[in-house]
């Protein structure tokens, strides 16, 4: 397990996976470094920045059809969107944090866990409007079949209000697979809304839904899955026979007119510093311990980094 004092070196996560980039900056003996690291706003690769080429992502898409099946069935599934160059090297990345003992979650000290989103404004300003803010919970999983590995258990993101009658929403979750999802190795599963209204009382356990009503979703690198807070979903165990581990990323976002849903908001065009990543991460290991299995050792070393 790495020391408190590792973890808050940059140059040890970028030694870790030199591929990727922190604050604009590769490994310490890359040959093209920036003259500063204090100004973060303009990380991103150029596809990635406002403006920039992220609106082809979306041309000729037909947004209407998109709304329709969102506001009936309360997801969406979006498949071959996003480059699948930058997926590859994240998933290389968390197999690197994985061999290493490392919570897949340390790929947000990275920018390029954040770009991934980035280029995602356009279908995120359709859904929640031009003000948009980041929500400070993400996650990163890989989901091994080697040892019984499986998603987060069936749970809804937010317990409160994410929505306004059906054309007004007020937080969106978005799911990005870096490796192939599938029923074998722990692909996402939700119950759609369309159905659970025909129920007679609200779903709050597993035993609540109707087995014929759960709607498998496996996806592949390059999709992006999003559902409203309210949506029950999970993701199932991995098969032992599967022949690759669930690698994939989630963050979540909110309409930045309503009342914040979480401390600190953050902003989709200026990613938080180094430092502020590691605390950020640092509070997710706490936060999510009742969704997944944590190492003792990492969670002191959580607690050491916000104790610092």
């Amino acid at each position: 397990m790495i020391t408190i004092k590792q973890a808050q070196n940059a140059s040890y996560w970028r030694d870790l996976n030199p591929g990727l980039h922190i604050c604009g900056l590769a490994r310490a003996n890359d040959a093209m470094l920036p003259e500063s690291t204090d100004d973060v706003s303009n990380i991103y690769h150029p596809q990635c920045r406002q403006g920039g080429e992220k609106d082809d992502l979306f041309a000729g898409f037909d947004f209407s059809a998109l709304s329709d099946r969102f506001w009936d069935e309360g997801y969406f599934l979006l498949h071959d969107l996003l480059p699948r160059d930058l997926l590859a090297g994240l998933r290389d990345a968390i197999e690197r944090l994985v061999a290493k003992g490392l919570p897949p979650a340390m790929i947000y000290l990275y920018d390029e866990a954040w770009q991934v989103f980035a280029v995602l404004r356009p279908l995120l300003t359709h859904f929640l409007g031009d003000k948009i803010a980041l929500l400070p919970h993400f996650w990163a999983w890989h989901v091994d079949p080697r040892d019984q590995g499986r998603g987060w258990p069936p749970h809804r993101d937010y317990q409160g209000e994410s929505a306004i009658g059906d054309d007004m929403l007020i937080s969106l979750s978005l799911w990005v697979p870096l490796s192939d999802a599938t029923p074998e190795n722990g692909c996402m599963y939700v119950l759609p809304r369309s159905f659970e209204r025909w129920y007679d009382f609200p779903v709050i356990k597993p035993q609540d839904v109707e087995l014929q009503d759960v709607r498998a979703l496996p996806a592949g690198p390059g999709a992006v899955m999003g559902w409203r807070q309210d949506v029950y979903h999970w993701g199932s165990r991995a098969s032992r026979h599967a022949s690759f581990p669930r690698i994939s990323l989630s963050l979540e976002f909110q309409n930045a007119a309503f009342d914040p849903l979480g401390d600190p908001l953050l902003d989709l065009e200026t990613p938080p510093s180094f430092h502020d990543r590691l605390l950020l991460i640092a509070r997710q290991f706490e936060k999510y311990r009742h969704m997944q299995k944590m190492n003792d050792d990492i969670l002191a070393l959580s607690r050491a980094i916000l104790a610092d």
